[in-house]
């Protein structure tokens, strides 16, 4: 009975070659599509999940209460984690560790900028790091020493094992190399090269030994079976019991959570990259839809070419349930077919994925998981596509189907144009919502900053640099092409180091507002290009002006000032003077308002900002570039252009709409391919007619209007169900954006003259070929 099913599968698949291809192709192209969002999905909720004990490795964050809201941060005291470690029982491993670092590693000949982190030696005990050479014991225990990757243990020895011999780091300190470790795999939050002994660096930076002082992360490991909100109660007023006046409020996170689910408002988890994976694994799935229901159309639409063989199964006795199981498994045998040609298309097309979603994407089919997902997908696939089709078909009855007067019913012309409409409507709201992206995208580009930050060039100020900046400066000035110079402590890319210590008349003593601290040399306004509205800037000229800052227009007016210039205030309870009053300007990315701001002189700034004419922009690099190599030698001169740092803020977004972009297109394909076919089986019902209408007189444009009229109905039918869905959506996305392009209704009008455009042009062929054809052929078929 298999091998009469099989045959008979085959000579249906031969008898109705393009319906078989829009299928195979419809199938394959939607399934490709789902598995690679599915592996980029995968990817994405497995990040830091894969540690032996990620459900015991907690972040340690802060909650920051301030007058106009809660303000929730990873950074922390220095001296938290040993504090943890030693006074909470819950805590079995807790570690401090830096942001990520540049430095540069030199040995004998090589000199390269490496990157890494500084850390308290436990944080081997809390990541699964791959020790390869070493005591994990004593890894970073005394001063100098340095745990580097396997790669730099290569590159600087040119052997695995270098556990013993020494390095320089930054020109002047030598270490010794304790260990060599493997580095943490691609979908691992925390990358390094390197681990420096954090003891090294606390001594450096006295100010992260402060518990008001927040700066360092801290990571720990709590013991297994710990109730993570009982231990968020007892650890609530730990940094508050050490500091009076704290708003810190203490508590830990899940790590394996962070990743994903780390955006929090007034100190509730809203969201995240979450948002994205959702909303990607919904196109998933509607992608798959839209070329099951391609399926379901073309197959029901056909159904009336194979109501005799319905009805001679029947006659001979074959029940309902053995027509559905032929029916579901034609179904299931194109779906496997096309699955095959989807793995050769994803295999193709992975490279390509990999560098649109700047991920390191590999299938392992011997993956259980990836494994039964494939076979998932295959089943439901088949199906959702042939369910409807099969219990169809296997309905009618083998009197009416024998006799040929079986007609399409009411509900089945319905279900149909339903399935269309539901196809458009989808594809529609793809449409508009790859447009509303890429705007926004265009708009975060070319907004007003309230700086100008083209033709500005940012490099780190260290090694020589640092110590004798005013020679620099001045030398670099001399620089053909460069106009200003100077350095700051922020990077302007977001929030750097922030205080809530400022005080002025008429201040609620109550009301504590975090302000953004920016330090900075002479000519910082001038070389950034902020605008000056009121007073003036740091000068020379005037002595001593350490002891006054400029304010931005957000400070202005929370303070209450007017004319806020000349006004004395308080910082960290010295008097200071507000000398100068700055237009606001972003210095976070468009999600966020501007914030209040200060801008004071002091000599910690560690990225230098030159400020260079537009001509010869080569040139004045290679110019400054010698000056660089003066003062540091062995130095690489590493730099970026402010423009493009801005443009890295929103390189997710970017990444997110190229997707949308793309797979939306692919929507709209297996739409057409479902609509083609539908469109070649309307002319060839509708042949007699059209011939009949052409012999009474009715030209090629009336017929070809006549056969595309239903269609366009219902795309419109599907233009009018999208709008409203896909506005609610956008709105809905674009609300996370202090900052937007808005919704302009000429998208919403172009994304359906755009799928009205593409559905004449699919359905127009056939109509034309119809319409052109010889009547006297139509007119004879019986």
């Amino acid at each position: 009975m298999i091998k009469n099913y099989l045959k008979t599968t085959f000579r249906t698949f031969r008898r109705h070659k393009s319906s078989f291809l829009i299928n195979v192709i419809g199938l394959s192209i939607g399934m490709a599509c789902s598995i690679l969002i599915l592996l980029w999905v995968f990817d994405e909720l497995n990040y830091d999940r894969f540690h032996e004990n990620a459900d015991q490795i907690v972040q340690v964050m802060e909650h920051q209460s301030y007058s106009d809201a809660v303000f929730t941060t990873q950074s922390t005291p220095g001296i938290l984690a040993p504090a943890l470690k030693e006074e909470i029982p819950e805590i079995e491993y807790a570690t401090t560790y830096t942001w990520n670092i540049d430095y540069l590693f030199t040995r004998e000949e090589i000199s390269l900028k490496e990157n890494g982190i500084y850390a308290r030696p436990d944080l081997f005990h809390i990541l699964d790091i791959r020790l390869l050479y070493g005591n994990r014991e004593e890894l970073i225990s005394t001063p100098a020493t340095v745990v580097i990757s396997k790669e730099l243990a290569i590159k600087y020895y040119g052997k695995e094992n270098p556990v013993g011999e020494s390095i320089t780091i930054n020109g002047i300190h030598l270490h010794t190399v304790t260990g060599v470790f493997e580095k943490l795999p691609d979908n691992s939050s925390m990358q390094f090269d390197y681990v420096l002994r954090f003891e090294d660096w606390l001594e450096r930076n006295e100010w992260a030994q402060e518990w008001g002082n927040n700066g360092p992360r801290t990571l720990a490991t709590v013991y297994p079976g710990t109730d993570l909100k009982a231990l968020n109660t007892k650890i609530k007023n730990f940094i508050k019991d050490r500091n009076e006046g704290s708003v810190a409020e203490l508590f830990v996170y899940p790590f394996a959570d962070l990743y994903l689910y780390g955006q929090f408002d007034n100190k509730e988890v809203i969201g995240g990259r979450i948002e994205y994976v959702r909303l990607f694994s919904l196109v998933a799935i509607f992608i798959l839809l839209i070329a099951c229901i391609n399926f379901m159309n073309l197959s029901t639409a056909k159904a009336t070419k194979r109501a005799k063989e319905v009805g001679i199964r029947k006659s001979i006795g074959a029940g309902k349930g053995s027509l559905i199981a032929q029916f579901i498994g034609e179904s299931m045998m194109i779906t496997v077919f096309a699955f095959l040609v989807s793995v050769f298309l994803v295999e193709m097309s992975l490279p390509v994925f990999n560098n649109l979603t700047g991920k390191v994407i590999d299938i392992n089919y011997l993956d259980p998981v990836l494994l039964l997902t494939f076979i998932g997908t295959v089943i439901v696939t088949g199906l959702a596509a042939g369910s409807y089709p099969a219990f169809y078909l296997s309905s009618f009855e083998a009197v009416q189907s024998l006799k040929g007067s079986l007609k399409p019913s009411g509900g089945e012309v319905l279900a149909r144009k339903g399935l269309v409409i539901f196809q458009f409507t989808l594809s529609v709201v793809l449409i508009i919502s790859t447009i509303v992206v890429y705007q926004q995208i265009q708009y975060t580009q070319n907004k007003n900053l309230g700086y100008k930050k083209e033709n500005l060039v940012r490099f780190e100020a260290e090694g020589e640099i640092s110590d004798h900046w005013d020679t620099f400066k001045s030398q670099l000035r001399e620089v053909p092409g460069v106009v200003q110079v100077s350095r700051s402590n922020s990077s302007f890319m977001g929030r750097n180091s922030n205080t809530s210590g400022l005080s002025w008349p008429g201040k609620d003593p109550e009301t504590l507002i975090l302000f953004e601290n920016v330090t900075a040399d002479y000519d910082l306004i001038e070389t950034m290009g902020f605008q000056l509205v009121a007073g003036r800037t740091h000068s020379q000229e005037f002595g001593a002006d350490t002891a006054r800052i400029v304010i931005n227009q957000t400070a202005a007016d929370i303070m209450g000032f007017d004319n806020p210039v000349g006004k004395s205030i308080t910082l960290w309870g010295d008097e200071t003077e507000i000398i100068g009053v700055v237009k606001d300007f972003n210095f976070q990315n468009l999600r966020h308002e501007v914030e209040p701001l200060f801008i004071r002189l002091g000599d910690f700034g560690g990225s230098a900002y030159v400020r260079i004419e537009s001509e010869n922009i080569q040139s004045s690099i290679a110019n400054m570039e010698r000056v660089y190599k003066t003062f540091n030698p062995s130095y690489p001169f590493g730099y970026e252009f402010m423009d493009e740092e801005y443009a890295a803020l929103y390189r997710n977004e970017q990444r997110i709409g190229d997707l949308a972009k793309y797979f939306s297109f692919f929507a709209v394909i297996i739409s057409c391919l479902g609509l083609f076919g539908l469109s070649a089986f309307t002319a060839e019902q509708r042949a007699k007619e059209i011939g009949v209408r052409k012999v009474l007189g009715a030209s090629v444009q009336n017929l070809v209007m006549l056969l595309t009229k239903d269609f366009t109905k219902l795309v419109l039918y599907a233009i009018g169900i999208a709008v409203p869905l896909s506005w609610w959506l956008m709105t809905l996305w674009l609300s996370d954006y202090a900052y937007s392009a808005g919704l302009n209704w000429w998208v919403f009008a172009a994304s359906g003259l755009l799928a009205v455009i593409i559905t004449w042009l699919t359905v127009s062929w056939q109509s034309i070929k119809a319409a052109l054809a010889n009547p006297v052929s139509s007119l004879k078929k019986q």
